[in-house]
Formats: C-alpha cells, structure tokens, sequence
C-alpha cells in the first residue's frame, strides 16, 4: 500500500525503448491524464520539435532525449500516478533556468490545489538553491547529517552552508 502511494522520481531515470507516451503511463493509458502530466512536466515545447510528438520512440535508455527531457519526461510518469507523496530526486540539475522555473511553478501549483486529494507532499532533493526558494521547509544536509533547517529566507539570513550556497550561485563573492 505504502508503494502505491508514493512515486520517487530519480536524477538519472530508466527510459525503456517505447514512445514517450508509453514511459510516462507504464502501461495504464489514460491520454489525458498523460497529456496533463507532460504538460505539467514543461515538456509541451519539446513535443513540437519530436518527429512523432508524445509517440516518438525515445529509444534504449532515452537515447534520442536529451538529459532535460529524460528528467521531465521521468518527472511526467512520477505525476501521471497521482500519489499523494512525490520525491524529487535532483530531477532539476539538467534543465535550464526558465524550465525549472515553469517546473517549481508547476510543482507549487499542485501544492496550493483547492481539493486536498490533490495536494500530495513534494518532497524535493536539489542542489540548486533557487528550486527551494518556496519550499516550506528546508533540511540542509552535510555527509548525510541535518545541519541546518528553515524557510529560505530565514537560512539566508544566517550564516552556513545555505547561506554559502545561495550566495555563491547568485553570482556573490563567497565560495
């Protein structure tokens, strides 16, 4: 039971040579659904420039994706179940700036749904401190010990590896 109602998305997914469609559904068709979870995962531009659109043949492993639209098209599939916890493994560290931007606003979006059916736990793994900006909670970990906790404003404000981090990939002096 506890399986079902979780769906972990992975940094570096397993595509299986079938159509984009099919990775995303795994078998339990249900187009719109589909659609819905590829829109979602920010990959609708990216289907204009496919030869097949959702059909095309993604190939083993992925192969004819680049790693952008491997991540989304895993983060597609972990959406198209509809668990009520979402894990989030580092599935932004191959998308530029403005797709991940479209993807936390997306991922936000269901967190603020209206129906609390539809409002699962995201629980979000990133390097990158601008995909934690609207986190509600933020667990800082060094060699896999909690070392710091907050929102983000107030982990920039004090000083430590948060701080470090946000003020170095906002282009600051710190290392």
């Amino acid at each position: 039971a506890w399986r079902q109602d979780v769906s972990v998305v992975p940094q570096l997914p397993f595509l299986f040579s079938e159509s984009l469609a099919e990775n995303v559904a795994m078998g339990d068709m249900n187009e719109e659904r589909m659609l819905q979870a590829v829109h979602t995962a920010a990959l609708g531009p990216d289907l204009q420039a496919l030869p097949d659109g959702v059909n095309t043949l993604v190939g083993q492993k992925g192969i004819m994706l680049s790693g952008g639209q491997r991540q989304r098209t895993a983060l597609a599939r972990g959406l198209y179940r509809e668990t009520r916890c979402l894990v989030l493994d580092d599935v932004l560290s191959a998308v530029d700036h403005g797709t991940e931007q479209r993807l936390i606003e997306a991922l936000e979006a269901r967190s603020n749904a209206k129906d609390p059916q539809d409002r699962p736990t995201t629980l979000l793994v990133s390097n990158r401190v601008s995909a934690l900006h609207h986190a509600d909670l933020i667990l800082v970990l060094d060699e896999g010990h909690l070392v710091d906790q907050g929102t983000h404003s107030e982990l920039t404000q004090r000083p430590g590896f948060y701080q470090d981090a946000w003020k170095h990939q906002a282009g600051g002096d710190e290392p």
